[in-house]
């Protein structure tokens, strides 16, 4: 299993699939001014925007997977 350290910002690539207590999402390939990937994801018919700067700011991640080539 990667990392589940959001701070460990080199770990995480575009695609990847990062799971939360009830919620997943998929990395970005944007990344904000400090290098932090954003998230791709839906949690609420009121979401304004799908790509968010939220990898770190969501909840605690319990996982944290890449698709092999």
């Amino acid at each position: 299993m990667l990392t589940k350290d959001a701070a460990d910002i080199e770990a995480w690539q575009g695609g990847d699939v990062v799971v939360y207590d009830g919620h997943v999402g998929i990395v970005s390939d944007r990344r904000n001014a400090y290098g932090v990937p954003y998230l791709i994801h839906h949690a609420s018919p009121f979401q304004l925007a799908y790509e968010e700067d939220r990898l770190a700011s969501y909840g605690a991640i319990i996982g944290h997977y890449r698709m092999g080539a």
